[in-house]
């Protein structure tokens, strides 16, 4: 997961048109597979990750398998399909949670992080 996770966050970086959905954002989302647990920070136009941190602001959650997880990260799927299918549940407002679903969706990080390299 954590490589996923790096190529969307190099992804994102690179893609202009997401800039403005990020840009007065401040968001913490919680990631949660597989024991592991990350923590991904958006905040004006930054995105970056804190890998077994103690923080415990967030409340926000994103829980499930790798294989659904890394659907998401890649904008392959979804978020609100891979929670109706059961593959990944969340503990996020509707707002909150069509939000994230458009930034991992829009980013496509596997098709466009190719392109770049």
């Amino acid at each position: 997961m954590i490589e996923a996770l790096k190529t969307f966050q190099l992804a994102i970086k690179q893609q202009g048109h997401l800039l403005p959905l990020l840009g007065h954002i401040d968001l913490r989302v919680n990631l949660v597979c597989d024991q592991q647990d990350i923590q991904i920070i958006i905040k004006d136009g930054e995105i970056f990750s804190l890998h077994d941190s103690d923080e415990t602001q967030t409340i926000f959650e994103i829980r499930g398998d790798l294989i659904a997880m890394k659907q998401l990260l890649e904008g392959k799927e979804r978020l609100r399909v891979l929670e109706r299918n059961g593959q990944l549940s969340i503990s996020a407002p509707i707002r909150t949670t069509l939000l994230l679903e458009s930034i991992f969706y829009l980013t496509k990080a596997e098709e466009n992080f190719a392109k770049i390299i």
